[in-house]
């Protein structure tokens, strides 16, 4: 009852004197709002259970190249005869489910248009607990061949290609040629988990049975699905691990040609949904606002100091009139609540505010951003974190203040003692070593997004557009009709005025990547499981010109070479430079000869070009082969412009429609725009770092400013003292200089230490910048000294320009 009759107080006392509270109010919000911003991502992201019945039993199992150092083979998909098997055989899994995504052309609407397709075994969305929102989801009887084919739409589709109609049940959609009856919708919450550590995301708009992708026998072979199991109660994953790979030698000893390389691995479904290097991001982000937020407290615990200080008079004549200090304390802890409750509420303003500002920025590893939300554990958190700091700020103020002044009652001197202003140099120090390590790390994450926009993918993005042209086998069914499209689609777009050159690819930098195994000729052949591998892509004539890689030895192709190779003989290629540095040891690949395992076919290398980063330029370069061969059914049209690439995108459309006026066509993007989009996340990080470290800044300022501010207040009668008796304003400078920046030193040496022993835990995010980088060390000391005498320049000048009579006359 006390506590809130001095609750009530305090908040009158506030609303007369309002200065105090809304400074308060202000540094609090800003610390609590960053923390609980941040913690909302946090939640949404890593904490918050996967929404699947019993999800801790969901893994998914993969295909692994065995003696790859490439983490891609880590995670491959399974062939569907080895899925099969896997149900055959296993006995470790409740369920095996199956699913693959992949885009078809829809042409039942007023244009056509190209819909992200997931097929699908009927058992995966009970699975995951699914229930359709309207209609019904597939039966067991669909999956099978030949039954007549039906469609399940995700809500987004439904509500963007049918209008939310819900007479749609029972109508029909084409997709890649066949016609799909529509039976059921899912519900708008409904999403798969990631795959590959949360950095694909499978959306399908459209869901079909599994079955309606076999087309020919050999498709049983393409490792493609992705596969989903529940463990049986009680199995564990290393069981399950243990058994497939006990699986996975059975198939390489009855199917050596399709399994000698592979076998399995198995990952939980929680592991696979977020990326790890986000784990590492937002753990940074969450400490950097943490130390935001002590910051923030140190300023505060001035004040407050500050505040008791100049309130010395009453407290005392409380004491003098019977007030403990008990009640003392709970006088001046009850307005650090009343601070804290109302920075609190600040706070969720905003870090609904920050919120937004994040989702703005679309960080394209938060797969479900929209899961991002201030909801009942973020308002939790954040009356946590309010509490908290009304401990931190509030509590030993409070203590120091009652027993200062019952050991001075009434005396009235009102002085800085030697305790106080060593806990004044303290909070100084403390303020000044958070920041410099919140400076250093942001430093770090600067230079290095510097150094990847320096190292750059290896040619230059600019003006480069590309268009994903997918040609359907019902109007293309054989490779001469797709040769013959492509080289029709370049002469109209190499025909578009402002294009510079034009090209076809069927793996495009920065979008996809292709692999196959090879054999060196003359070179005593290898186990087939240590068979050499590389990346490899299928290209026109034309491309390394359109994207401008040089050429290092040898030549590039021809148009002749073009028809040479599509008349299915021994065919020519290009290798880059690390494919030479890897498997020639530097030595001159040309004339030399590759084949396919089964020396069907032999490939000469004519040509060594530089290289490129085609996943990324964190991911490095790697050994690729390049052949000029048009018979596609998927291919990127690269187009080089001289004039701004964004004009080019709705002639790039026309110029296909013009030759297949059904064909449909995504919007052609730039490939500066695909190279920001791997850049984005690095962007984002730096951004938020940037901004914590700025903010830290200004608040150690801040804190620097007011502690001296007040303790020259406090100190006037001493320094008049000084002068009367002979001190020089110089000296007073120098000693006022001295006490100020003894503090303001040791807390940027104690903050480059710290920076040194937190280092490795942003060392995984950093690129070919050393986590204990001297020069970013010696920019942020070079910060702080030069910026730190801007906070003490006006106590300074206040100290020195104390008139001696005046103060000991207010004395």
């Amino acid at each position: 009852m006390a506590f809130l009759r001095d609750f009530v107080s305090a908040l009158r006392g506030f609303a007369r004197r309002p200065g105090y509270a809304l400074t308060c109010t202000a540094v609090l919000a800003l610390g609590i709002g960053a923390n609980t911003a941040i913690f909302s991502v946090v939640y949404a992201v890593i904490l918050k259970p996967l929404p699947y019945p019993d999800a801790a039993r969901l893994v998914f199992v993969w295909e692994r190249l065995n003696n790859s150092s490439d983490a891609f083979m880590e995670r491959m998909p399974a062939a569907r005869k080895n899925y099969l098997e896997w149900k055959r055989q296993a006995t470790v899994f409740a369920d095996l489910a199956a699913f693959l995504e992949k885009p078809l052309n829809e042409t039942s609407g007023d244009h056509a248009r190209r819909v992200s397709t997931g097929f699908v075994s009927v058992n995966l969305l009970p699975m995951l607990g699914v229930q359709a929102s309207l209609g019904r989801l597939f039966t067991p009887d669909e999956e099978r061949k030949g039954v007549d084919g039906v469609a399940v739409l995700s809500d987004s589709y439904f509500e963007s290609r049918f209008h939310r109609d819900v007479n749609t049940l029972g109508k029909t959609i084409t997709l890649g040629g066949a016609t799909y009856a529509v039976v059921g919708v899912l519900p708008p919450k409904f999403y798969l988990p990631s795959t590959f550590e949360g950095s694909e995301q499978a959306k399908p708009e459209v869901w079909i049975p599994l079955s309606a992708l076999w087309h020919r026998p050999e498709d049983n072979a393409i490792r493609q699905l992705l596969v989903a199991a529940r463990l049986k109660p009680g199995v564990s994953i290393t069981q399950a691990r243990t058994e497939m790979a006990g699986i996975a030698q059975r198939l390489a000893q009855a199917d050596p040609e399709l399994n000698t390389r592979w076998t399995t691995n198995v990952y939980p479904f929680a592991e696979e949904d977020t990326n790890p290097k986000l784990h590492v991001i937002l753990t940074v982000l969450l400490a950097a606002s943490v130390f935001l937020l002590l910051i923030a407290c140190a300023n505060l615990a001035n004040l407050t100091l500050a505040r008791a200080s100049l309130r010395s008079r009453e407290i005392s004549i409380r004491l003098a009139l019977g007030a403990s200090s008990r009640q003392i304390i709970s006088l001046l802890m009850a307005e650090s609540i009343a601070i804290s409750l109302l920075g609190t509420a600040f706070g969720l303003v905003v870090a609904h505010w920050c919120v937004q500002a994040i989702l703005a920025l679309k960080p394209p590893d938060f797969q479900r951003p929209e899961l991002i939300s201030l909801n009942f554990p973020v308002f939790a958190f954040a009356a946590a974190a309010g509490l908290l700091t009304a401990l931190l700020f509030g509590l030993a103020p409070a203590i120091s203040a009652a027993q200062a002044t019952l050991n001075s009652a009434l005396k009235g001197g009102g002085g800085a003692s030697a305790a106080r202003v060593r806990g004044r140099q303290f909070l100084i120090t403390a303020e000044v070593c958070l920041a410099v390590v919140l400076l250093s790390g942001a430093g770090l994450m600067i230079r290095s997004f510097l150094e990847l926009v320096e190292t750059g993918v290896g040619f230059d993005t600019s003006r480069l557009t590309a268009a994903d042209i997918v040609l359907p086998e019902v109007r293309y069914p054989d490779g001469g009709s797709r040769s013959r499209f492509f080289r029709a689609l370049m002469d109209r777009a190499g025909s578009i005025p402002g294009v510079a050159a034009v090209s076809v690819v069927d793996h495009l930098p920065l979008h996809s990547v292709g692999m196959s195994d090879f054999l060196i000729e003359g070179r005593p052949e290898p186990p087939k499981a240590s068979h050499s591998m590389s990346d490899r892509a299928q290209v026109s004539p034309e491309y390394f010109r359109t994207i401008g890689l040089p050429l290092r030895a040898g030549r590039f192709f021809t148009a002749a070479d073009l028809v040479h190779n599509e008349q299915d003989k021994d065919a020519l290629t290009i290798v880059n430079e690390a494919f030479v540095r890897k498997f020639f040891d530097g030595d001159s690949p040309i004339g030399k000869r590759l084949s396919n395992p089964d020396k069907k076919r032999y490939y000469q290398i004519i040509g060594v070009v530089a290289d490129y980063r085609p996943i990324g330029v964190e991911n490095g370069t790697r050994p690729q082969m390049f052949t000029t061969y048009l018979k596609l059914s998927d291919a990127s049209l690269v187009v080089r412009a001289r004039v701004p690439p964004e004009t080019l995108a709705n002639a790039i459309r026309e110029a296909v429609w013009s030759i297949d006026k059904d064909l449909p066509v995504d919007q052609p993007r730039t490939l500066t725009s695909r190279l920001d989009e791997w850049q984005s996340q690095r962007k984002f990080n730096t951004l938020l770092m940037a901004i914590f470290a700025g903010l830290a800044l200004v608040l150690a300022l801040i804190g620097v400013y007011s502690v001296l501010s007040n303790l020259v207040v406090s100190r006037t009668r001493e320094i008049g003292i000084r002068m009367a008796v002979g001190a020089t304003p110089g000296g007073i400078g120098r000693l006022v200089l001295g006490q100020s920046m003894v503090p303001v030193t040791i807390g940027l040496v104690a903050g480059l230490a710290g920076s040194a022993a937190v280092s490795r835990f942003i060392e995984s995010l950093l690129f070919q910048v050393s986590a204990r980088d001297p020069l970013t060390l010696a920019i942020t000391a070079g910060a702080i000294l030069l910026l730190a005498p801007v906070a003490i320049f006006v106590p300074l000048r206040r100290a020195v320009g104390v008139d001696c009579t005046v103060a000991l006359r207010e004395e």
